[in-house]
């Protein structure tokens, strides 16, 4: 019992550390790693014959795959219903239409990070369909290009906004680039170019 206690002890301190919430501004990234700690405590304890070694097991566990859940934010901003609407889309083929993409902030150190948001719509023929993409970032300038980001997702069809979190390589040369985002449903592909600085 009392390395039950000792391991929810630890999980709550990795928490209150790493998962201040909104109300201190925890990165998603921070927040992510908390609920995945909370969650893999849970889970090891529930599974374990030795629940406080199992609690501290799923709480480490879960605190990485959290973290790296936590790079990525997501949010449907419109139904499908919604979007075929407002491009009088008519059920004809598929439709993939990149609407804006931006950098936040617009100068970032080396070895820093920044928010990488991309919005676009998705559509097909038949209501039910969720639709396979895959989301590419990458890092253009006159010198190099560099991948910084690939994912597959599953969406409903609508509209979603896309929100990663980007880190920079601490020897990158300062000067101006364009972050291009590439977004691909199989059949269709769209990107958006986004300038911003390293400084």
């Amino acid at each position: 019992m009392k390395k039950v206690i000792a391991s929810v002890l630890v999980v709550s301190i990795v928490v209150t550390q790493l998962g201040g919430c909104a109300s201190t501004g925890a990165t998603q990234t921070q927040q992510g790693a908390a609920i995945g700690a909370v969650s893999g405590a849970a889970l090891g304890a529930a599974v374990s014959k030795n629940k406080g070694k199992g609690a501290l097991i799923g709480a480490l566990i879960g605190l990485l795959a959290g973290a790296a859940i936590g790079n990525y934010m997501d949010k449907q901003d419109a139904t499908r219903a919604e979007a075929a609407r407002r491009y009088n889309y008519d059920d004809r083929g598929n439709k993939l239409i990149v609407e804006t993409a931006s950098v936040a902030p617009q100068a970032v150190a080396r070895g820093g990070s920044f928010d990488s948001t991309v919005q676009y719509t998705t559509l097909s023929p038949n209501n039910a369909d969720q639709v396979k993409l895959t989301e590419v970032r990458t890092l253009v300038s006159e010198q190099e290009t560099m991948d910084l980001g690939r994912r597959e997702v599953v969406r409903p069809q609508g509209t979603h906004t896309s929100t990663a979190k980007v880190s920079l390589p601490k020897d990158l040369p300062k000067g101006n680039y364009t972050l291009v985002t590439t977004i691909s449903d199989g059949k269709d592909t769209k990107t958006a170019k986004t300038p911003f600085a390293v400084v």
